[in-house]
């Protein structure tokens, strides 16, 4: 059966699961029974602290990743800070807290002290408190911390939240890869998965304890799925595809800096997807063909109060002058569905994905979405930045948008402000009546970018995270097939328009091959994929791939399909496939 979350990316794995249960120690008693121990209990607290920014010290000192080094650094002058540790005393001499009381407030207060402040990286590491909580806590009860000396198979690590911690220690060589509930891309978790490279899949719903331990799984973290109940045939092809997928990895570092130009001689553009600065140093290093969908919301989330326009304007500034004239594609906020932010007031809904968000949103709010567009405004100054509306269902959306954009160009003009008059805007293409009217759209606009997941999930009506029915989400469907050529048909003979897709279906290999076909003009795909697809693109005959479109056209089913695409990426992959 297959399950599917939220993408981490770092490969395939398959392994026997080994389930961690909640690691947090249970607190009876917060408060002293004896107030003649408080001086006990103060050494004590420190004692802990001290034992903890041990750890930490040791595990700086054993890493070779600067990562790993960063992040215990962080923990570690955290827990040095002597306001802290006071703190923790205070609890015990003034409030008659014991040490475990004294642990879990201070650190509460720390953790939502962090959560305020305007920095993503801070508020992020916000998250990672209660992990340091705990450690702290299981150290003062004696409770060891996981041991994953004594593995000796290959195993993949499932829990409803996977800590931080767990990635840091020194026996990670039979983790092959990580399954969590809970958690997202930009976590500690996310960020150290990458660098070790172990392949993760996150937002999975109670996969926890429907998982059990010893049971064999083959996991996709570059397209967030995994697969239970594998035959002995699924055991081989997994295998096989982690085998290929490895020896494809070893020849990526050829593409940098090169363009992605098929054997006969066509060119694409392959972007990267990006949310917040954390991306930007491997996103330079891989040397994408710019930024085609930049998230805005990830400015927006994990925060109390919406951010001023001239944080914004330092971000986008930031991304655009380091981009040296490649595109910069940002998507005005994409807020609702499964994106909350408390501050937006956005109401609780029974179908937040049909409902209140994205440009809807923004539409009625124009002074907020003001801010927004104005940030972005005054970055196209510094650089190639297009402005992208997310969610359009009609043409009177686009031009209400547009209104409210030559609104905010007005005020600059008014205050002196430099901007690019001639910005150029475009649309996502997500919902199937958009991509219907496409041919009627695209003169309105100056660039389509299909998004995959939306289109699909929308088209066929299917929640892909819903494992009972996301077996019919399929990139391959006849019906988003066509969607897609009728979108990418609408942009040709069109030289000043480009479509492109930023949805998952332009990093599946197979994928790649049908979108090249159909003369698609960008991929933009998350940073960890750029050289991967531009490599598959290397590969590929352009013309070859154009002649599979008239047949494929009239099949029936996706199953026919993938068939077709499936025979001629053996022929055009070749050992990596």
């Amino acid at each position: 059966m297959r399950y599917l979350g939220n993408k981490v990316g770092n490969g395939l794995a398959i392994g026997k699961v080994l389930v961690i249960r909640n690691q947090i120690p249970e607190i009876k008693e917060w408060n002293l029974v004896d107030v003649n121990e408080k001086e006990n209990e103060k050494k004590r607290v420190l004692d802990i602290v001290k034992a903890v920014i041990s750890d930490y010290e040791r595990v700086m000192n054993e890493a070779e990743e600067p990562e790993i080094k960063d992040l215990c650094g962080f923990y570690r002058t955290l827990l040095m800070s002597g306001s802290l540790q006071k703190a923790m005393t205070d609890k015990i001499e003034l409030e008659d807290y014991n040490v475990f009381g004294a642990i879990k407030v201070v650190m509460s207060e720390k953790e939502k002290e962090l959560s305020l402040i305007d920095n993503e990286y801070l508020r992020e590491r916000s998250k990672d408190i209660a992990d340091v909580t705990n450690k702290l806590l299981r150290k003062g009860l004696g409770i060891k911390e996981l041991d994953l000396a004594h593995l000796t198979e290959d195993t993949i690590l499932v829990s409803e939240e996977i800590a931080p911690s767990v990635l840091l220690s020194k026996h990670l060589e039979h983790v092959k890869g990580i399954v969590s509930e809970l958690g997202g891309k930009t976590s500690h978790v996310a960020i150290l998965a990458r660098t070790l490279g172990i392949p993760s899949v996150f937002g999975i719903q109670d996969i926890s304890n429907i998982l059990q331990d010893g049971e064999l799984i083959f996991l996709n973290g570059n397209q967030g799925y995994l697969e239970t109940e594998l035959t002995d045939r699924d055991i081989a092809e997994a295998k096989e595809k982690i085998v290929k997928a490895a020896l494809l990895e070893q020849n990526l570092q050829e593409m940098i800096g090169k363009p992605a130009i098929t054997k006969d001689g066509k060119q694409f553009e392959v972007a990267a997807n990006a949310g917040d600065l954390t991306e930007l140093d491997k996103l330079l290093e891989v040397k994408s063909d710019g930024i085609g969908l930049f998230r805005t919301e990830f400015l927006f989330l994990n925060r109390s109060t919406e951010p001023s326009e001239e944080y914004l304007f330092q971000v986008y500034k930031t991304f655009t002058e380091k981009l040296e004239g490649k595109p910069l594609i940002i998507r005005t906020l994409d807020i609702g569905g499964d994106k909350k932010c408390s501050y937006l007031h956005i109401p609780e809904e029974q179908n937040p994905f049909l409902g209140y968000r994205a440009i809807r949103y923004c539409l009625d709010h124009k002074d907020f979405f003001k801010v927004s567009l104005r940030a972005i405004l005054r970055a196209s100054h510094y650089g190639n930045v297009k402005i992208m509306y997310p969610m359009i269902s009609s043409l009177e959306e686009i031009k209400e948008a547009n209104q409210i954009l030559e609104e905010a160009k007005q005020e600059l003009r008014d205050q002196n402000i430099p901007f690019d008059a001639n910005i150029q805007t475009g649309i996502m293409v997500e919902i199937p009546s958009v991509a219907c009217m496409a041919d009627l759209l695209i003169d309105e606009v100056d660039f389509f970018s299909i998004g995959t997941n939306d289109l699909i999930q929308y088209g066929l009506a299917v929640d892909r995270v819903n494992p009972t029915v996301s077996k019919l989400y399929n990139f391959f469907n006849p019906g988003v097939v066509r969607l897609i050529k009728h979108t990418i048909d609408a942009g040709k003979g069109r030289e000043a328009k480009f479509v492109g897709m930023c949805g998952e279906m332009a990093a599946d290999p197979l994928g790649i091959i049908l979108l090249v076909g159909l003369g698609l003009h960008e991929f933009s795909v998350n940073v960890a994929s750029v050289l991967k697809v531009k490599k598959l693109i290397s590969l590929i005959e352009a013309e070859k791939a154009e002649a599979l479109i008239e047949p494929i056209m009239k099949m029936k089913t996706a199953e026919e399909i993938e068939s077709c695409l499936n025979q001629y990426a053996k022929e055009a992959y070749g050992e990596y496939y």
